[in-house]
């Protein structure tokens, strides 16, 4: 994780890990009211691997771990929680702020009942902090991608801790932590993979578009910060976007023929270019630090777990990055050739580019020669 401590937010603060394809982040929130009386928040605290670098970055913000006040967990994943056992260790007056189905599962990690407070046991899901003056307001995003799951509203800094929710894969070219138009492939690749459908998705948008003062930031637990104009375009896109079981009921045929496609593809790039098959197979096939979106088995494609096009997309992604520069032209061609005999739209970027004006007429020309010779 990188030491790095990033301020997206009046006292919201960002930390987070390293990895090259799935970022995890971890957020502290410090509330300091006008007499100098703080309470510090920690958001989705990580795992072992996180630590060291958390540890030394809460030293650095206020004063140590032993310092943080509550502990809020958007849901029970290991990613997000298995943190928690070290962290109430050192802080042995913080509380966990979760919901009663994420405590049902990480009190498995030997937390003791009496420093558990659940979200639902408020009377009210918007809550003033006495100690600072500062309001911070709960919000359900059931389903997505768990029952219990929760975000949480700070309106000081107007951000957002969605949890899993518009959580993405790393799309996004380049350095920085904040989100651009190459961050919607992440995001969509995530949510078709582990959101359980459109109407889970749709509600959890209509109750951040409920919050009044409307979010500035939303800050996910992977991936990249949403803010400015994108974050309503990306909140809109989302809500119409076919996830889980959505993308098996509505076009399961036409999965099924790109599987066909897809696999006789790969055969055939098995025997033209082995090597690229080789490198190929081991991208689609390792999960890296994120999951496969493709189940293939000797040499079959048996599973999608992307809406079609976007499988499409990502398969054409993995082949050039297995093949040289060189190739890409003539792969391009091939794959879009091999979906085309399947009624299947290849990517627009594996078409050919048409032939100049000049390049029709030398063609005409040769072709009228031709005729004379053998007419």
């Amino acid at each position: 994780m990188h030491g790095e401590i990033q301020e997206i937010g009046k006292e919201f603060y960002l930390l987070r890990s390293d990895e090259k394809d799935f970022h995890r982040n971890i957020y502290i929130k410090r509330f300091v009211g006008p007499n100098g009386d703080s309470l510090n928040m920690i958001m989705d605290p990580g795992t072992p691997l996180d630590y060291p670098s958390l540890s030394k970055a809460l030293k650095e913000l206020i004063g140590g771990v032993k310092n943080i006040h509550i502990v809020f967990l958007s849901h029970q994943d290991p990613d997000v929680s298995s943190n928690i056992g070290a962290i109430l260790a050192s802080a042995p007056k913080a509380l966990v702020f979760t919901s009663i189905d994420t405590w049902r599962l990480v009190k498995m990690y030997g937390i003791p009942e009496k420093r558990f407070k659940p979200i639902e046991s408020f009377k009210k899901d918007l809550l003033k902090v006495k100690r600072t003056g500062h309001w911070i307001q709960f919000v359900p995003a059931r389903y997505c991608h768990f029952r219990g799951a929760m975000m949480i509203y700070d309106h000081e800094s107007r951000i957002l801790f969605s949890g899993d929710f518009m959580a993405g894969v790393n799309t996004r070219k380049g350095p920085g932590i904040y989100a651009n138009e190459e961050s919607w492939e992440g995001i969509s690749l995530f949510h078709q993979i582990y959101m359980p459908s459109k109407r889970a998705i749709q509600m959890t948008v209509d109750r951040i578009n409920m919050l009044n003062p409307t979010p500035k930031v939303i800050a996910p637990q992977h991936g990249d910060i949403v803010k400015g104009q994108l974050l309503e375009d990306f909140l809109q896109r989302l809500a119409s976007l076919d996830v889980g079981l959505d993308t098996e009921e509505n076009i399961e045929a036409e999965k099924e023929n790109l599987y066909v496609a897809l696999s006789s593809f790969l055969e055939m790039l098995k025997l033209t270019y082995p090597d690229v098959h080789s490198s190929l197979m081991e991208l689609l096939t390792s999960a890296g630090e994120f999951t496969t979106a493709f189940k293939i088995v000797g040499g079959s494609v048996m599973e999608i777990k992307l809406l079609p096009k976007t499988a499409i997309n990502h398969f054409w992604k993995a082949l050039k990055k297995a093949s040289s520069p060189d190739l890409h032209e003539e792969l391009g061609g091939l794959f879009a050739n091999s979906l085309k005999s399947f009624g299947i739209e290849p990517p627009e970027e594996t078409l050919p580019e048409g032939p100049e004006e000049e390049d029709t007429k030398d063609l005409t020309s040769e072709l009228v020669d031709l005729d004379k010779l053998f007419g």
